[in-house]
């Protein structure tokens, strides 16, 4: 709805076959859905929808495996799923920082487990992440987001060294605030 729309248009537009993936395109998200291909359409662009929910491994992998079985390939995977509170840090419960780990890091983790085999295979790729300068700012009333925006840059991290050995290049872009355009 915001960063990943943006992307998978621009994307799109520059002539790449893009996956835009989201949870329920059928059902809660039919009309982001339907927006992105009328675009596409219009455009003469080629974006497709994969239905993905990151915090499932199952559907992780069927998204991935669904892409590949249609593309023959997968070349670069934007771990770009998010989600933030905004508020007194002390206020949230363990659940619901657990939830935003969840989300935030998990995530990206369960997408690369599902991705990663393929790319192995190929031995090329690129996994890019989404991150956020809130990690270097660190203000206010954003502690759980802060923190699980940490974790997955450290995971990326992590992983980038783990995998560059396969011919599989990582990155982490920080866009900086969005004040508008997203569901926060």
């Amino acid at each position: 709805t915001g960063i990943g729309n943006l992307t998978a248009r621009a994307l799109a537009a520059a002539g790449h076959t893009v996956y835009a993936s989201m949870r329920d395109p059928d059902g809660k998200n039919a009309g982001h859905a339907r927006e992105l291909l009328d675009t596409a359409k219009r455009d003469n662009a080629d974006l497709r929808i994969a239905d993905l929910d990151v915090q499932s491994q199952d559907s992780c992998h069927a998204a991935v495996q669904a892409i590949v079985d249609e593309a023959g390939q997968l070349d670069v995977v934007i771990n770009n799923a998010g989600h933030l509170y905004v508020g007194y840090t002390e206020a949230y419960t363990a659940e619901d920082i657990a939830r935003l780990f969840d989300i935030n890091a998990i995530g990206a983790h369960r997408v690369n487990r599902a991705a990663l085999p393929h790319m192995r295979a190929r031995r090329s790729g690129t996994l890019m992440y989404v991150g956020s300068t809130i990690v270097v700012t660190t203000p206010p009333f954003l502690g759980p987001y802060v923190a699980s925006k940490a974790a997955m840059d450290a995971l990326a991290i992590v992983t980038m060294y783990e995998v560059g050995q396969f011919g599989i290049e990582t990155c982490i872009v920080m866009p900086g605030a969005f004040t508008q355009g997203t569901n926060h």
